[in-house]
């Protein structure tokens, strides 16, 4: 006869009828609607694509709420036999010269319960109709570890679009954590274009190079290449003005990220703008980053249908 007990443990889902994941490699949170996608025991991270058996990628707060599932069904009846032959051994030693009084409190063994948590994008994949939920940007499937990059591309925009409707609800005084989602939406969106590059850079080797890996950071490079391989100007796939736009604010999300946010000689040479701005920071406000988005989100379309 096995010493060992099963359990059988049903995972709650949420109101969308999602079911949190949690990657075992980066330990980013997701969450993948069961039901839908294809019938697999391997489940791939979203954001870094490792790969492995499903299982693995439980939660904490899951294995909690299954441990005290287990805990209550295993223990709770042993327990109760126990209080039960406490009991039977109370009654019959009542009227014996020694007897045994009994006195039992109800064990109580709680059930962990949680929330799944809320994420901003949800995703439909292109191959296999999984749907699944992510944050920020993503990479691929957690199912069929595909999807289309511009798919990818689109809902890593729209992710960030969401982020700047937040700022309507800040309060006046609140300025810092508006600069704060301002310049993270900023981010987001070069990100979201740098990724679109990688991606492009698989499917199409040939015309798009693997190295440099932030050939779409630097729209410089990016030009100089388009032109020498496709001959393709990237103020030709956009309007001159959406593209100098565009252009200025690559090089805002330069300095945020290399100088501290401060414009620099090699700002002021890029944009062309007065040498007295050295040290200060550009100002940005929510309808410049809404535009910005627009806009590499039309030129990302433009140039995948060049390739």
């Amino acid at each position: 006869m096995s010493d060992i007990t099963s359990v059988h443990v049903t995972l709650p889902t949420d109101s969308k009828g999602m079911l949190g994941r949690e990657c075992p490699q980066c330990k980013k949170y997701f969450k993948v609607k069961p039901g839908t996608g294809l019938d697999i025991s391997d489940c791939t991270c979203p954001y870094c694509e490792h790969k492995e058996a499903s299982e693995n990628f439980t939660t904490d707060d899951q294995i909690e709420y299954a441990k005290s599932i287990a805990v209550k069904q295993t223990l709770g009846p042993i327990l109760k036999d126990f209080e039960r032959s406490l009991k039977n051994l109370e009654r019959s030693t009542n009227k014996s010269f020694i007897s045994f009084k009994v006195e039992t409190s109800s064990f109580n063994f709680p059930i962990k319960y949680y929330t799944e948590k809320d994420l901003e994008t949800e995703v439909i994949c292109d191959s296999c109709n999984l749907v699944f939920a992510v944050y920020g940007i993503f990479a691929c499937c957690p199912d069929c570890s595909r999807l289309t990059s511009m798919s990818i591309f689109l809902k890593s925009l729209e992710a960030s679009k969401k982020r700047l409707s937040v700022i309507s609800k800040l309060q006046p005084n609140e300025t810092e954590l508006q600069e704060v989602i301002l310049m993270d939406a900023l981010v987001a969106g070069v990100s979201s274009f740098d990724s679109l590059g990688k991606r492009l850079a698989r499917e199409f080797p040939s015309f798009i190079p693997e190295k440099p890996r932030n050939l779409f950071q630097n729209l410089d490079a990016l030009q100089e290449h388009l032109s020498k391989t496709l001959s393709i100007k990237l103020s030709d796939l956009i309007t001159e003005d959406e593209y100098k736009r565009l252009y200025y604010l690559f090089q805002v999300r330069h300095i945020s990220s290399h100088n501290f946010g401060e414009i620099d000689s090699d700002f002021v040479k890029k944009v062309n703008c007065d040498p007295k701005l050295i040290g200060s920071k550009p100002t940005i406000v929510k309808e410049d980053l809404i535009e910005f988005l627009d806009v590499i989100e039309k030129l990302g379309i433009a140039l995948r249908s060049k390739l």
